[in-house]
């Protein structure tokens, strides 16, 4: 009878930290006492060839994944082979990626044996062109690789899971085409799934007890991040902002490098809405993990806007487009560019205006989520919250619940007075502390570092150097 591991950690992406993160965890574990064991879900995966990875990551899936087992295996983490998938399995997943639904929404609906693999399939795509609404038709053959990539890896987690009996499961992140199905097989098999990700900072990392895109979840944790914090509290809250307002990426890129501090447009009218836009990418196929409250997605938010301005003599709406953008397609960019009406100020992706000067000079701001939204209230401005974000509830923004609310507030001949400048900062104190510092994974860039002491997309002929990393 085998023994019931305590943790399997299943990855099926070599890029890094991701790859290493897991083998840190797994290291601590096996230091814990807890037995615990790695498998790599090696298959065609076509979030492994996207190219601006490739150009960052490189394309060492093979060698990095054996130098990552060699080195974990010398810890005592147990390495698991994959077993073979029966002819039927293999046959079911190719049937499946036979599917060809006519829309992201029916993509997003797709089941394979009860499992949301559509969804994962779906958050992939969405990465892959940057298009939160792909043409399914024009990329079928990618759409193909990636349902049969899932259906791949739902069978052969199904099989691990059921071999090994884990008391819990590890996985990165949860939402991509090869991660999801490893989430629904330990769904389907009543395990517990965890999810690691990356930290606040580029020195730490942090394991999710839930999906790490569940708004209501990483709300609960940054209001016990609060309660438990230190006396210092205050102190970090307000340095995560003042950090973030001096070009600090904090644990990612920065997006204002490129912009002029100080510069903004023009005022052309006595009062002055600005509405800065967020990127849709990430949540636009995680499920109701995010609520969209008032209206059905961002783009109805600023249809609305835009309608309602044009009847205000009084008043300019200034959209601030999410730098971000000038990386997504050509559809989403040329529907961003093109908008337009009475009333409004359209500030480009790709502009050197100031965001947070922009911020500064409005009597009020709007957003559906940016981080924006709360950074411009701890500048004591009065900022209203169109959709959901995990700043929800601090009491920092307006959150109308109708439509008729937000009417009332944007028509208000008083202005909207801010909202407390102090309730921003247990976001503060969260997205600069959250997350457990690395000991064996020593990073040196957002995609790179050494795992024990080694790199692994080198080839290594022994593993002397991780036992001087050790000692």
């Amino acid at each position: 009878m085998i023994t019931p591991f305590d943790l399997l950690s299943i990855e099926t992406l070599s890029y890094t930290p991701h790859l290493e993160t897991a083998g840190e965890i797994c290291i601590n574990e096996v230091r814990k006492g807890q037995l615990t064991a790695f498998a790599f879900i090696d298959i065609d995966n076509p979030d492994e060839k996207i190219p601006l990875l490739k150009r960052f990551l490189g394309n060492r899936k093979a060698l990095k994944v054996a130098n990552l087992k060699r080195l974990s295996a010398a810890q005592g983490v147990l390495i698991l082979n994959v077993p073979q998938l029966p002819v039927a399995a293999c046959q079911s997943a190719s049937d499946f990626s036979k599917i060809i639904p006519a829309t992201t929404c029916e993509l997003k609906e797709l089941t394979y044996k009860g499992a949301a693999l559509g969804m994962g399939v779906a958050s992939s795509l969405i990465f892959h062109t940057k298009d939160p609404d792909p043409d399914l038709l024009e990329l079928r053959g990618l759409l193909r690789g990636y349902l049969k990539a899932a259906a791949l890896v739902y069978e052969l987690a199904c099989l691990l899971i059921c071999r090994y009996h884990p008391k819990s499961v590890l996985v990165f992140n949860g939402r991509f085409a090869c991660c999801k199905p490893i989430v629904e097989a330990a769904k389907r098999l009543q395990v517990k799934c965890l999810f690691h990700e990356r930290g606040a900072t580029l020195e730490r990392y942090e394991i999710f007890d839930k999906p790490v895109h569940d708004f209501s979840y990483i709300r609960e944790r940054i209001q016990k991040a609060w309660e438990q914090a230190p006396s210092n509290r205050e102190d970090v809250g307000r340095a995560f902002f003042l950090r973030r307002r001096d070009g600090d990426g904090i644990g990612w890129v920065s997006f204002s490098d490129a912009q002029k501090r100080g510069r903004h447009p023009h005022r052309k009218a006595l009062r002055r809405l600005v509405y800065f836009s967020s990127s849709d990418d990430e949540f636009a196929a995680v499920g109701d993990l995010v609520h969209h409250r008032l209206f059905r997605s961002q783009k109805h938010a600023i249809a609305f806007l835009i309608e309602w301005i044009s009847s205000q003599k009084d008043t300019e709406l200034v959209i601030r487009v999410h730098p971000h953008l000038q990386q997504k397609s050509i559809r989403e960019r040329n529907w961003w560019n093109g908008l337009e009406g009475m009333n409004i100020t359209l500030v480009p992706a790709e502009s050197e205006m100031d965001s947070y000067a922009l911020a500064e000079s409005a009597d009020m701001v709007l957003t559906y989520g940016s981080t924006m939204g709360v950074e411009s209230a701890v500048l004591e401005k009065p900022v209203i919250l169109l959709g959901d974000s995990v700043y929800s509830g601090l009491g920092c923004v307006y959150e109308p619940k109708t439509l008729d609310d937000l009417q009332a507030m944007l028509s208000s001949s008083i202005l909207l007075p801010p909202l407390p400048a102090q309730k921003c900062l247990p976001f503060g104190y969260y997205f600069l502390t959250y997350g457990r510092l690395y000991q064996f994974y020593q990073p040196t860039t957002l995609m790179e570092g050494k795992f024990l002491g080694v790199d692994l997309s080198q080839k290594q002929g022994f593993i002397s150097d991780c036992k001087q990393f050790l000692t």
